[in-house]
């Protein structure tokens, strides 16, 4: 009985110390927020407002599985938004259902979005955007995406 209740204090203890669950997950509004504004000048192919949310030389890669191989790219996300900026056809990408996590200048946020061209769907996905916290300011290091083309949900 005595093993027991040293087991069952001993078990409170650490519980006490441990930081709680809540307090570890931070929602990351800040990032959030910066992702959105991204978003907001993807899709007005604003460059000079996307440039100035990310971070130099930010790369974007992909993936798209396919059968026989996969095709993969990493490129600067600077030629991403001129090739945005310079379409002879309008290009969307909203996005939803956006998560974050925030610990100290590095930050994650993660959304679903479908793209469109002419406004019609090409492709759906999930974005993955990593960012710093740069001289008080949130911009994005990375972007990783995937792109699925069928079974794609409705937002």
């Amino acid at each position: 009985m005595r093993k027991l209740i040293s087991s069952l204090f001993a078990a409170l203890a650490f519980t006490l110390s441990a930081p709680a669950i809540a307090q570890s997950d931070r929602q990351a509004e800040e990032p959030i927020q910066t992702v959105v504004a991204f978003m907001n000048a993807f899709d007005a192919a604003d460059e000079a407002a996307m440039m100035e949310l990310l971070v130099d030389q930010a790369p974007v890669a992909f993936i798209e599985e396919r059968e026989g191989e996969d095709r993969v790219g990493l490129v600067p996300l600077s030629a991403l938004a001129q090739h945005i900026v310079n379409s002879p056809v309008p290009l969307q990408e909203p996005i939803w259902n956006l998560r974050g996590f925030e610990d100290g200048p590095v930050a994650v946020v993660t959304a679903n979005f479908e793209f469109l061209i002419d406004g019609n769907r090409s492709h759906c996905g999930v974005n993955i955007f990593t960012l710093m916290r740069v001289e008080g300011e949130w911009k994005i290091a990375t972007v990783t995406y995937s792109h699925i083309t069928e079974g794609c949900s409705e937002n």
